[in-house]
């Protein structure tokens, strides 16, 4: 139960760890994809303005001839000498373009054209370093943008000509856009993000699942390992240590510890023979010589030697195999299946029972089974018996020399040959284990 807990624990903190990774992953993702529109967007804006403020720069610069009896109003007449009778307004009262006149020496030459505007504007002083400079001033809360520029001599308007005009025009507006857009754009990418977290967290734990699972399934595997490996190893340890105590004894006196010990290292070595296909099958590094043939090039070399065995044991062997359909496949890997089963249900069926193998032909699928008349498995069972290590019943699978191992890795070999494998039930009591092989047609 500790080792179970302590794995669990593991588990959780990896899933934690990847989840947080994850977190972590969207909201560099977000952010970066925030920071990219907004600045998309504020470039754009800017654009905007600096595009009106060029066309009343070239409108400046451009000034048309000025007749001596013309009383032209408007910004560009810096003589109109129109003062708004009205409350002057507050300093965020809204207005775009503002036109300033400067001398040389800074004075400010169009109070008067200013009017209301003055009160808010006043303050702003001559920046000759700022020549041609596109800037964004704050004036009394109020926000600007603003170029000056060094109008000619030449220019029509002689208020302009010779002296520096600095363009203003109010962005506030632009700047409560791109405010807002920063509040809608953080509010929609966080709901963004917690809805892509969810959905992350879900489907991290959806694709964990295999992972946990095989993770588990190695943990138990080599658990399982080790401990068959450490029952032969202290059993011949023991046997040693044993024989080490009665020195002067001959070799005939210690048969039986010698018998054992040579029994321990022959599982041992099939143990270890065991591991290594498996081992194999998962790295996929099994070498498979696949060929076209059919079941009697198969099937008759596993079968012989097995005749002699289970007549030896008072146990009744049928052969029915009438088929002889093409088949595509490795015949050692399959010869492997075949003695994996035969020694499984010899193993398992009991004096004066009946082992049977038999075929049929199901579509395109060609079966071989093989039935016993044991003691049957569970349905409950009938899955597990293919995972490495699992015995139905663990002390009779000892006492037969039996590690768990043989049906998975019959299994796996099936699975490398398209097919598969799978249990039922030989009534009135037994199992039957059924092989199930692509029949290739048009060979």
């Amino acid at each position: 139960m500790k080792m179970k807990s302590k794995q669990s624990t593991i588990t959780r903190r990896q899933q934690f760890k990847l989840f947080l990774s994850i977190m972590t992953a969207f909201a560099i993702l977000f952010l970066t994809l925030g920071l990219i529109i907004f600045n998309l967007f504020q470039s754009s804006t800017y654009k905007s303005i600096d595009k009106d403020i060029k066309i009343e720069m070239a409108s400046v610069k451009k000034q048309p001839s000025i007749k001596q009896d013309d009383s032209p109003m408007g910004p560009h007449n810096p003589n109109n000498q129109f003062e708004s009778k009205k409350k002057e307004p507050s300093p965020k009262a809204p207005f775009q373009a503002s036109i300033l006149v400067f001398d040389n020496n800074g004075k400010l030459l169009n109070k008067s054209s200013l009017g209301n505007r003055y009160s808010i504007l006043k303050n702003i002083k001559l920046n000759k370093k700022a020549l041609n400079k596109k800037q964004t001033l704050l004036v009394k809360n109020m926000n600007f943008r603003s170029i000056l520029i060094k109008v000619s001599k030449n220019n029509n308007n002689p208020m302009y000509a010779g002296h520096y005009v600095l363009i203003m025009q109010n962005i506030d507006t632009q700047i409560q856009a791109m405010n807002n857009f920063i509040k809608i754009l953080s509010l929609t990418f966080f709901i963004f993000w917690v809805i892509a977290l969810v959905v992350s967290y879900f489907l991290a734990r959806i694709n964990m699942l295999p992972i946990v699972k095989s993770w588990k399934q190695q943990t138990e595997f080599v658990n399982d390992a080790a401990h068959e490996l450490r029952t032969p190893l202290t059993i011949i340890q023991g046997k040693l240590e044993y024989m080490l105590t009665r020195p002067n004894k001959k070799i005939i006196d210690e048969a039986e510890s010698i018998s054992v010990s040579l029994d321990e290292v022959s599982r041992l070595n099939n143990l270890t023979n065991n591991l290594l296909d498996l081992a194999r099958f998962d790295q996929a590094t099994t070498e498979l010589h696949f060929e076209y043939t059919q079941p009697e090039f198969f099937l008759k070399d596993p079968i012989e030697p097995f005749k002699d065995i289970i007549n030896s044991q008072s146990k009744v062997f049928q052969i029915n195999l009438y088929h002889h359909p093409t088949l595509y496949l490795d015949r050692d890997k399959i010869k492997q299946l075949l003695i994996i089963l035969l020694d499984n249900a010899t193993k398992y069926t009991p004096k004066n029972g009946t082992i049977r193998i038999y075929d049929q032909v199901e579509g395109s699928k060609y079966q071989f089974i093989i039935s016993d008349t044991g003691a049957g498995i569970l349905d409950a069972d009938k899955q597990k018996v293919f995972h490495r290590f699992y015995r139905v019943d663990k002390s009779r699978n000892q006492s037969s020399g039996g590690h768990g191992l043989g049906l998975a890795i019959a299994k796996q070999i099936v699975e490398n040959h398209h097919g598969r494998i799978f249990i039922q039930d030989n009534l009135p009591h037994g199992s039957e284990f059924v092989v199930e092989l692509p029949i290739k047609k048009n060979h």
